[in-house]
């Protein structure tokens, strides 16, 4: 069983939103043209992850998210934007 900590959560929010982006990018080509690309909008999905995790762990009962879940969220997100829009056929922005 999958444990829901802070870093499984924010993981799997950031896998989330990749998959979010790569169905607008595919739906609609041109949604992540110009100066909001996919990488901008999923660094701000990040921050405000991040913002609700850290509010959550000030009471003391949720640890922190690292810097290594951070990246590998992101890192997730991402890779999953840019593999279903290179087998799908929607340019990456």
């Amino acid at each position: 069983m999958i444990s829901m900590s802070p870093r499984n959560i924010y993981i799997g929010v950031m896998s989330a939103a990749g998959l979010v982006l790569a169905a607008a990018s595919l739906m609609w080509p041109g949604v992540l043209s110009g100066y909001a690309s996919a990488f901008t909008i999923l660094l701000i999905a990040s921050f405000l992850v991040d913002i609700a995790l850290m509010q959550l762990s000030r009471g003391g009962d949720v640890v922190p998210v690292s810097i290594e879940a951070r990246f590998a969220g992101f890192f997730a997100g991402m890779a999953i934007y840019l593999a279903l829009t290179a087998l799908f056929g929607a340019p990456a922005t």
